[in-house]
């Protein structure tokens, strides 16, 4: 996905507790609702917490926010519009994609083709969001239900996608289009099916094959599947990951959060409509979570069973 999407490296000896430098967002969840019944996300049978939308003047605010704290990140990293939900639900998807634009921030959304509809095309055609990944696992409605959870949907959703990109083409859209399949056993046939047309795709800038994730890793139906996760081999001398020092998620309700792989905002910072996101990022929750890291001593239910917490430091990314 390139390089706007590496965190920067910081050793663990270099570590404290309070953050000297200023926050970016990683995503802003505009809704956690979704049409999907997807079996590799957490989603499906284990997100609890209250579906809702985000109002647009909150979403205002993290942009402005964003913007006014780290203008660093905003010229060099994507914010994603999206966190547990699909994005397109949202009544103003393309309101809040334009007023990101407007002030300079290159957001970025992961979408299901299905909901590609004539009147959404149009819609992200003309609010110009810098990237887009398609997410289109399977091959036909079989393989498609098996994975994402919806039947008979396969087909519509290709063809979406095709309306998309010619579309796309005909416009002269500069958009970045991405089109990702979950690299896991299930998958298998449909990748090797799908790549090359795919990659081949006039309208597609890239194919790629997304890392399957157990997220937090406490949604066990998802951690039970197959998957060439590392992690029991790692060096776990200390923690090596970042994210609390990088970056923050803001939920649909506001809440904030220190990581994209908490569905069920078990780990809640502060609320931004009662706090400022910058007295958030030192305040006293995240500077806790940093003590857990720099001490070794990871005790919270949002990362004691996270694969990713002794990741190699090259491997570093999200």
């Amino acid at each position: 996905m390139g390089t706007e999407n590496i965190f920067k490296v910081i050793p663990p000896k270099e570590r404290s507790p309070r953050a000297d430098h200023p926050f970016g967002i990683y995503n802003i969840e505009l809704t956690n609702k979704c049409p999907m019944k997807c079996i590799m996300c957490p989603r499906t049978k284990n997100m609890t917490r209250e579906q809702g939308f985000m109002s647009f003047e909150l979403y205002q605010r993290a942009i402005d926010e964003l913007v006014s704290a780290n203008g660093e990140y905003v010229d060099n990293r994507l914010v994603w519009l999206h966190h547990f939900g699909e994005s397109l639900l949202h009544p103003r998807f393309g309101d809040c994609i334009a007023y990101a634009v407007s002030k300079g921030v290159r957001p970025a959304l992961s979408i299901n083709p299905i909901m590609l509809q004539y009147e959404v095309i149009d819609v992200l055609l003309r609010s110009r969001p810098y990237m887009l990944c398609m997410s289109l696992d399977g091959h036909d409605d079989e393989s498609f239900h098996k994975i994402r959870g919806v039947k008979k949907a396969y087909g519509m959703s290709h063809d979406n996608l095709i309306d998309f990109l010619a579309r796309k083409v005909k416009s002269r859209s500069r958009i970045k289009v991405i089109v990702s399949m979950i690299d896991f056993k299930m998958n298998e046939e449909s990748m090797y099916r799908m790549a090359s047309y795919w990659d081949r795709r006039e309208g597609v800038d890239q194919f790629i094959y997304k890392e399957f994730s157990t997220w937090d890793g406490n949604a066990e139906d998802v951690h039970a599947l197959p998957h060439n996760c590392t992690c029991q081999f790692a060096d776990k001398s200390a923690v090596t990951c970042t994210l609390p020092w990088e970056v923050m998620t803001i939920a649909w309700n506001g809440d904030v959060l220190p990581c994209c792989y908490d569905y069920n905002g078990r780990y809640v910072l502060g609320n931004m409509a009662e706090q400022s996101l910058s007295d958030i990022w030192n305040g006293e929750r995240i500077q806790s979570l940093r003590k857990e890291f720099i001490e070794n001593k990871v005790e919270n239910e949002l990362c004691k069973n996270c694969d990713n917490l002794y990741m190699p430091l090259e491997q570093r990314r999200l």
